[in-house]
Order: C-alpha cells, then structure tokens, then sequence
C-alpha cells in the first residue's frame, strides 16, 4: 500500500495563492502550534502543504515517547514527521494514514460551512523511552487557505489519550460536538455495491469463476471489479483489501 503518495497527490490537486500576507498567517499558525505543545503538553506538528515543510514543537508529551527531539525539531522540509511515525506502532500506523486519506474526502463531501470545523481523532500505540507502548490521542485539523476552500495546513497533536473514544477513530464536530465513523455509514462511498459484492464474495474464499456465476456476471467483469477495488483501497492484493475493508466496516 502507498497510501501517502495517495494523499501527497490530493494535496498536489490544490490550487493555492500566496498573498502578500503569506509570512503573516505562517506566523501566526506556528505560534498556534506553539501554544498547543505548551498549554496541552502535546507533541505538536504544523505542515504547510504548498511549501511542503513543517513545523515540529515539543510539548512534554516528546519526553515520555521514543523521539528524538534534536533531529526533529523546528522547520522540517516535509510534511510527513517520519522520524516522529518510528515511534508509532507499524499497524497503527497504517490505519492512521488511511484514516487521514479518508477524512480528507469527508470533508469534501460536506457542506463548506462546517468543513472546517471537523477533527479527526485517532488512538494510536507510541512506544515509550524504556519499551513500553503508550496509549495516544492523536488528533488532526486540517486548515483552510485564504480563499476558505483549500487546505493550506495540516496540524498534528500528539498527546496522552485525555478522551474515551468509543472507536480507534472518529470525527469530531468541534462547534456541535456531533462524532461520525469514517467508515461506510459515514457515508464515503469507496466501492460501489457490485464492488463490494465481489469483495464479500472473495473475503468468503471464492476464486473468480464462482463469484461470477454467483453474481450472473462474466469472468471479465469480476476481473475488472478485482482491479478497480485494489486500485480504489490503495492495496497490492485482494488479502489486503479484504483487511483494510474490514478495519472500514465495509465488509
């Protein structure tokens, strides 16, 4: 799977104009980050997308998790805090960034009045300084640009899990206090229903021919179902798209 460069090309889709006033607002949302890490304690990540970089503060969350605060730390030239995702458990990991890939099509799918007021929260697993794993709320803002249609940050905390979610993943209406899934009932519409019908099927052990003469379709059609759901699920193969379908509720 290479969820990242999914996203990295979404991103790259936006069309974005600095104004004369760039440097005041990147001020502005640095000193913001800044202000999480020191009131929330939390490890706090700005990305700026279109200059593809980021700003890394340490709140006193970074000294109970396995990070190195001197190589990572400041303006980094990325927007991806690798050196920060080490620590992070590798399946945990995973769904993070797939998770991260499917709030950003939520938010496109709602109304632009409340697109911005959406959080995406996440447990995820961040090994500690002696071994252990330590139980993390990792939340993400995505924040708008000049216009107030595109993304122009991406703001990360991480800190200790200070809420009880009733899931490892939802969105948070920070204005109504409303949670969704991100999954099918949230309505993102990642297979359509034949596709998820011939996943159903493969999930069930089924080889092509039998899912045809199930479904009444050629053998053709299930092939062409197979490629469009590896291709939709970002996945290699059809065991990985059954996993990830069935961490989305989709199965």
């Amino acid at each position: 799977m290479n969820i990242r460069k999914e996203l990295d090309r979404e991103f790259s889709r936006q069309q974005h104009s600095l104004d004369m006033e760039n440097d005041i607002i990147l001020e502005r949302y640095t000193r913001i980050a800044e202000g999480y890490a020191e009131i929330e304690n939390v490890l706090a990540v700005l990305s700026d997308l279109p200059s593809n970089k980021s700003y890394v503060v340490h709140g006193r969350f970074s000294d109970i998790i396995d990070v190195d605060k001197e190589k990572c730390s400041g303006w980094i030239s990325s927007i991806w805090e690798d050196d920060i995702f080490k620590s992070i458990n590798p399946e945990d990991l995973e769904m993070k960034i797939l998770q991260e890939l499917l709030f950003y099509h939520y938010l496109s799918q709602i109304s632009k009045s409340r697109r911005f007021n959406q959080c995406l929260m996440q447990r995820l697993r961040m090994r500690s300084r002696n071994g252990e794993w330590v139980e993390t709320l990792h939340r993400l803002y995505y924040i708008p640009a000049q216009d107030g249609k595109t993304i122009r940050f991406a703001l990360c905390l991480y800190g200790s899990m200070t809420s009880n979610l009733r899931s490892d993943s939802i969105v948070m209406d920070t204005l109504t206090g409303q949670s969704t899934e991100l999954n099918q009932s949230a309505g993102i519409k990642i297979l359509s229903p034949q596709e998820t019908s011939v996943l159903k099927l493969i999930d069930e052990g089924n080889r092509s021919k039998g899912i045809a003469d199930i479904l009444g379709i050629s053998l053709h059609t299930v092939s062409r179902h197979r490629q469009n759901i590896i291709a939709k699920l970002k996945v290699r193969n059809s065991a990985e798209a059954c996993k990830i379908a069935r961490n989305l509720l989709i199965l």
